[in-house]
């Protein structure tokens, strides 16, 4: 009788840990794709209600990397109230100006909240007249009961500053009527001036 072991053929060797590796690969595509789609689905249910505002910001106020989203925030609380917050970039401090309260910390330096007694830089309103006649005309403003407008100054190597304002619907429209932007003096001041300089230069 021989004593000598019994050798196993190499194909018939059952190798389960390949076929579980194949899988584990295919799983972990699944997985990415899947989350890919959900984040795409997200944005897009999230972006699309204020996708023409956004843009229609953008192309007034170029390099102001606007924001907007609205909804409430805590919505399951029942005294929470719609809000539409719009947030662009501006070339100036909107905090210039301003009171600083007494032993504030450095948060507070930079993050301020407006109010009626404030009087701010001029350009501020103007900002606030124009985002706010923008939203006027592309979004159904009857769905938000808050207006939210962040104005924010990115400082080389400092910390952003950022004014903040928030106001009902029916007192930013009170406050400011008109979009001062293409309707206000500032505006009509700058038509006529054009308007002189074209008739200056036909003979």
């Amino acid at each position: 009788m021989s004593t000598a072991p019994e050798t196993i053929p190499e194909h018939a060797i059952h190798t389960p840990w390949r076929r579980s590796g194949t899988w584990m690969v295919v799983l972990m595509f699944a997985f990415a794709l899947s989350m890919i789609g959900l984040m795409f689905l997200y944005w897009e249910l999230h972006t699309r209600p204020f996708r023409a505002l956004q843009m229609a910001i953008g192309a007034r106020h170029v390099n102001s990397m606007p924001r907007v989203i609205g909804g409430k925030n805590k919505s399951h609380k029942p005294q929470s109230q719609a809000r539409l917050r719009m947030i662009i970039l501006v070339d100036f401090d909107p905090t210039a100006g301003l009171p600083r309260p007494e032993k504030s910390e450095l948060e507070d330096e930079n993050k301020f909240s407006l109010t009626d007694e404030m009087q701010p830089d001029a350009r501020v309103e103007k900002y606030h007249g124009s985002l706010l006649h923008l939203a006027k005309q592309h979004t159904d403003l009857s769905q938000y009961e808050l207006i939210e407008i962040f104005l924010e100054y990115r400082r080389p190597e400092k910390v952003t500053r950022t004014l903040f304002t928030e106001r009902t619907k029916e007192a930013w429209f009170q406050r400011i009527p008109v979009d001062p932007w293409t309707d206000g003096p500032t505006a009509k001041s700058i038509g006529t001036a054009k308007k002189t300089v074209v008739e200056q230069a036909v003979p």
